[in-house]
Parts: structure tokens; sequence; C-alpha cells
């Protein structure tokens, strides 16, 4: 195995990254998965800086997040982080979020896809990095494969404008707001005691994109979650619980 094929940050959670109750945000963490993630992808040669040379780029397509305990504001933290060989079309990376006691706080396991930079629309991952000796450590979590349905009556919803502060060096929002916008029609006691998470990303947004945030029940098993665009086009699906 690859002395790189494993890789960890340390940190210590910021008073930006808490919400209210002092507990990370949910699009805190996305934001160091994503922060992790890109530092690996340079050690490797395959960042975006890398492949926008060749005109491609990284889009997450999926993120598949358990909690069994949120890191609070000054909290000392580790995340390891390892890709895994998919397809041709879709590659895998493993998130681990560890105490000072190595004590497994939040794992994720996310599925990229590599898009053309210019026509935005899926490619086949090059021969370069299917040719990596990636880590060989189980996953995370299981491979999902199901759809999250869609949604037709939301029990609630909330209109928002994407910003130009929302983008990122892909020229598109920023994954995490997308998460931001999801939570923003859930109350703090649901937000709290949220343990799951398994998010879709189905289409980009720009600035200026009107996002309308839906939100229903599913009983027991948490709230089912849905983002359109100002056309009605879904750009991402969730479940939380």
């Amino acid at each position: 195995m690859s002395t790189t094929a494993i890789y960890s940050e340390s940190f210590k959670v910021r008073a930006s990254e808490v919400d209210t109750s002092g507990n990370i945000t949910l699009s805190s963490i996305c934001e160091l998965f994503q922060e992790v993630a890109g530092n690996h992808a340079l050690l490797l040669n395959f960042d975006i800086t890398d492949l926008q040379k060749q005109n491609l780029t990284w889009v997450l397509h999926r993120m598949d997040i358990k909690i069994n305990s949120y890191p609070v504001w000054r909290q000392k933290i580790k995340i390891e982080t390892w890709p895994a060989a998919g397809d041709a079309l879709r590659a895998y990376r493993n998130y681990r979020v560890l105490d000072e006691h190595d004590n497994e706080l939040i794992v994720c396991l996310s599925y990229w896809m590599m898009i053309n930079f210019k026509t935005r629309r899926p490619t086949r991952i090059t021969h370069e990095i299917l040719e990596l000796k990636l880590s060989d450590r189980d996953h995370v979590l299981l491979v999902k494969s199901d759809r999250i349905p869609k949604m037709e009556e939301p029990q609630s919803q909330k209109e928002i404008t994407a910003r130009r502060a929302d983008l990122d060096m892909n020229q598109h929002v920023n994954n995490a707001r997308y998460l931001e916008w999801m939570a923003e029609v859930l109350n703090e006691g649901q937000l709290s005691r949220t343990t799951q998470v398994d998010i879709v990303f189905t289409r980009e947004s720009i600035a200026g994109d009107i996002i309308i945030s839906k939100e229903k029940s599913l009983n027991d098993s948490g709230t089912l979650h849905q983002l359109e665009n100002q056309r009605g086009e879904i750009v991402a699906q969730a479940v939380i619980s």
C-alpha cells in the first residue's frame, strides 16, 4: 500500500464552525471534508488544479454521513481520509473524524464523479488515476445504490437566493451550502438529534438561482429534503435522521 494512501490532518473547532449550541454544524463538517480531500488529492497529483489543465474536475455526487458525537467549540479533532477505486465513472472517498483519544465521532463515505470542465458533463476517470495504488482499507459505510425518493407534497419550504459568496473554484455553489439550505427548514431540536445524513447532488447551481428548500417528515425515520431551482429542477435530495 502506498504511504500516501491514508492521509490525516488535525484541526481545532472554531467559533465560526459551530451553531448556537456550540456543536459543529453539518456544513462545517462538509467543508472540513473538502479541505482534507483537496490536500490529499494534491499529494496524489489529482486535485482540481491538476485536472483543470486537462479541462477536467471532480464533482461530489453523494455523501453518506453517520454522526456518533458532534465535536464542539475548541475541541481538537483529527480527520483521516482515503480514496478507493470504484469504476471508470465513479470513485469513493472515506472519512473518519476522531477525538484526541482516537474515539470515532463521525464517519462518511463520499461518491465522486469526474466532469469535463467546459461541457459540464460526466466523463471517464483518467487512466492515471485508475492505475494509482490506493488504499485497500474497508469503506466506513456500505456503498448505496438506492435512490432518494422524489418529494411531491412538502410540509414546509423556504426560498433562498444563491449568492456569489456561495460559489467555489468550480464556479458553482459549494456543496456545503446545500446542507445549510436544507437545515434552514429544520428546528434546532431536529438538528441536535441528527445522526445520519444521506445527500445526493444532482445538478449545479450558480449565483442568482432561486432555490426552494422543501422538507417532509418520514415519521420515525427522519425527514426527506429536496432543493429545487426556479425552473423546478431538482438540485439535491437528502434523508436526514
